[in-house]
């Protein structure tokens, strides 16, 4: 009986598959495409590539809104310090320059320097927007397809083979049979 355990846990783990990426691994070989697809076409008397493509098309659509928007959102997070430093700048350099024209000309300067920035920062508070926007789409839709990728890969695992202990008559009379 412990040498079926000891055969039993040797076997078991041959032909464990787990997902890489949008990749299938068989004992961490990646699988060719042709390959994936005929372990795909038959488990437990399903085909699981239409399954397959579609959540590789979800997963990678929501790998694409996530990066995305985490580019266009620091884009605009740079446009929002871009037009604030103008702002500071601007307004300084106003007042500095307009001093020359009296206190009315400094407080003139230094309003039309502040303004400077305003377009960037509005911009850039867009940009900001609309990037958490599409990450805040991207990761549920990422999560969900990564999700169905690891399920139709669990249900590879789950149609492997199985061990059975059981107690009844065997081809010697009666006993102890452990089946795999």
């Amino acid at each position: 009986m412990l040498l079926s355990v000891g055969a039993w846990a040797q076997y078991a783990g041959t032909g464990v598959a787990k997902r890489a990426g949008t990749h299938i691994k068989v004992d961490g070989e990646k699988l060719s495409t042709e390959d994936q697809m005929i372990l795909l076409s038959d488990i437990g008397g399903r085909d699981f590539n239409p399954a397959w493509q579609k959540a590789k098309t979800g997963r990678d659509a929501g790998m694409g809104l996530t990066i995305g928007g985490g580019v266009v959102a620091l884009g605009g997070c740079a446009a929002v310090l871009l037009g604030a430093t103008a702002s500071i700048v601007g307004g300084a350099a106003g007042a500095i320059f307009g001093s020359i024209g009296g206190e009315e000309g400094a407080q003139q300067g230094a309003e039309a320097g502040a303004s400077a920035g305003k377009p960037y920062i509005t911009g850039g508070l867009i940009a900001a927007g609309a990037g958490l926007a599409a990450m805040g789409a991207g990761i549920p839709i990422l999560a969900v397809n990564c999700k169905k990728l690891n399920n139709i890969v669990g249900s590879y695992n789950a149609d492997g083979p199985e061990a059975q202990l059981s107690l009844g008559p065997t081809g010697n009379g009666f006993g102890i049979t452990f089946s795999f």
